[in-house]
């Protein structure tokens, strides 16, 4: 009787421990989110459509972070879909996922000049809230408010989706000198009915004067430009031996192929 009444005691004392560590955890995240929310000094870098979704929104998306002395603290999406506006916020702290914050904001209803109801896309409410508390990577509590629309599952996988933007984000912010000079328009200089044109990290490749294919891109060690297909396994690797504001110079690391272009826009 006395032994069981000691472990009872000693089980009691762990789980108000873990408890208050819980608790404790808690409050140094809020804490962290109100210093991140409270950054005036911002760089704010974003990611086109194109490269963060893998089809099309019907309402628009888009997807900014947020950088404070070279170090990404937030990231807010927001995709429009038909009935709603989805917005998530992912906060992060020496480049850990700390907190996201996910809601869902369907369209308010309005009328039309002839009477009919249809949906105002520039106004919305939120129904429904998660807010998601994340320690080593592993969540540590979830809140939610409201009930969430009928025809959308709530998401759920946070992390392994958070570290990927990061990781475009912060490929786009530490290059940014490399990817600001190769926006444009770049003329093959053995057949100027072929160029590129080069849109935030995408890559467009025209030939014989016609759009063929567009590849995303990632800038590596500073000096390679890695292209490749989304929904594909093929990759094209680049070094970039020479850019500047007229002349683009690539050689192809696999063929050692080098391909020269002038900059026309």
């Amino acid at each position: 009787m006395k032994q069981g009444l000691i472990t009872f005691l000693i089980l009691c004392t762990i789980h108000l421990t873990l408890g208050q560590e819980k608790a404790d955890i808690l409050v140094n995240i809020n804490d962290q989110i109100e210093m991140i929310d409270g950054y005036i000094e911002f760089e704010t870098f974003f990611l086109d459509p194109e490269e963060f979704l893998d089809k099309m929104a019907d309402h628009g998306a888009e997807l900014n972070g947020y950088y404070e002395h070279e170090r990404l603290k937030k990231i807010v999406r927001k995709v429009g879909t038909r009935t709603a506006d989805v917005v998530t916020v992912f906060y992060f702290w020496n480049d850990q996922l700390i907190h996201v914050n996910y809601k869902q904001r369907p369209y308010l209803e309005t009328k039309n000049e002839n009477g009919q109801r249809i949906m105002d896309y520039s106004s919305a409410f939120t129904k429904y809230e998660s807010k998601h508390y994340f320690k080593n990577d592993e969540e540590l509590e979830k809140k939610e408010i409201g009930q969430p629309l009928d025809d959308m599952e709530p998401e759920e996988e946070f992390i392994k989706y958070a570290y990927k933007m990061k990781a475009l984000l912060d490929n786009k912010f530490y290059n940014r000198d490399t990817y600001e000079a190769l926006q444009g328009k770049w003329l093959f200089i053995q057949n100027t009915d072929d160029y590129l044109i080069f849109e935030g990290t995408i890559r467009f490749n025209f030939y014989n004067g016609k759009f063929a294919n567009r590849l995303k891109t990632r800038i590596e060690d500073k000096e390679i430009l890695v292209c490749f297909f989304p929904m594909d396994d093929r990759i094209y690797r680049y070094k970039i031996n020479d850019l500047n504001d007229n002349m683009l110079t690539l050689t192809d690391l696999f063929s050692k192929e080098e391909f020269v272009y002038a900059k026309v826009e």
